[in-house]
This record gives structure tokens, sequence and C-alpha cells, in this order.
């Protein structure tokens, strides 16, 4: 299904914005073990000229410096911290967010729910705010509950469009 997902974005945001010369697309949550891999596939695709990684964890400039050295015409830009966010997402044509954290043991499914969509509704509120016609695609740890809350965000800031914001279900 995430294969599929990334292929439905990618082309449609292609299709959206095919008047442009190459898409801007952002990862938010390029660290982790599926933003890197996800991060690495994008960096291939000759659709896209500008990829922002953006990851709240300190080894996100050692992930771009790694896919830096990839032979593509894509230009690869790091962005770490909660306060870089704003940077990572400016204009940006398609965002990708697999951020979030895995179940830990001892961990509930409310707990897992109340960090996550804390993440992704933190992101989606920059994304409203910098870049409000992105096409979003949401992979975060419990999607079915991510999607609709990231849906009510986009609603309050009358940004809402069913059309721009994927789940890895659709």
């Amino acid at each position: 299904m995430f294969s599929k997902l990334l292929k439905n974005v990618i082309n449609q945001g292609a299709r959206q914005y095919s008047s442009k010369k190459g898409l801007k697309v952002t990862v938010c949550g390029g660290s982790g073990g599926i933003g890197q891999p996800l991060s690495l596939l994008l960096k291939q695709s000759p659709l896209i000229t500008d990829l922002f990684i953006y990851d709240i964890a300190p080894v996100t400039p050692g992930v771009v410096a790694d896919l830096s050295h990839m032979d593509t015409n894509s230009n690869v830009t790091s962005h770490v911290g909660l306060d870089n966010l704003k940077d990572a997402v400016p204009d940006t044509d398609v965002v990708i967010i697999p951020a979030g954290i895995p179940c830990k043991p001892g961990m509930t499914r409310d707990d897992l729910f109340n960090t996550n969509i804390s993440i992704v509704c933190d992101i989606i509120k920059v994304i409203g705010q910098v870049s409000p016609h992105a096409l979003v695609g949401n992979i975060s740890n419990q999607v079915n509950s991510a999607v609709p809350a990231a849906a009510e965000i986009l609603k309050k800031l009358n940004l809402y469009d069913p059309k721009s914001l994927k789940s890895s279900t659709q």
C-alpha cells in the first residue's frame, strides 16, 4: 500500500504542477525508519528538483549528506528541529509525513495516538501557514486517526481539499 500511495502522490503532484519544471517535495520525519528509504526513493525521481528532509533527529544532516552523493538532478536540503519546520515546507508541492514514533513495549494505543497525532497536527498547522496548496500524504502510525485529525485542522484554516490529503489506505 505504501508504494501505491507514494506513486499516486507523486503522479498527482506531477499532474497538478505540470507547468512547473520540477516538484518541490518535503519529507517530514525523513530520518526515521520509513523516512530514510522514502527519501532515497524520492531522490531518484526525475520529477523532483528539490527534496527537503525535515526531522527533529540530529542525524538528519547525515541522511542528507548520504543522499547528496547520488547523481540525480534533485537538490537535497536538511532541516532539523522544531523551529526549522517552517523552513522545510515553504511553497512545497508535496509533503509526505512518515513522522512519529513506533509503538514501544508497554505503550498503549492511546499513548501512541496522543504522541503521533500531536506530531502530525503540528506539522499540518505549519503546512497550512506556509504552503497551503501542498498535496499532503500522511503515513504516520494510526493513520486512520491522523488523516481525519489533519482534515479537521485544514478545515479550521479554511484550506481543506479532500483531493489534497492522502493516506496510505487510499
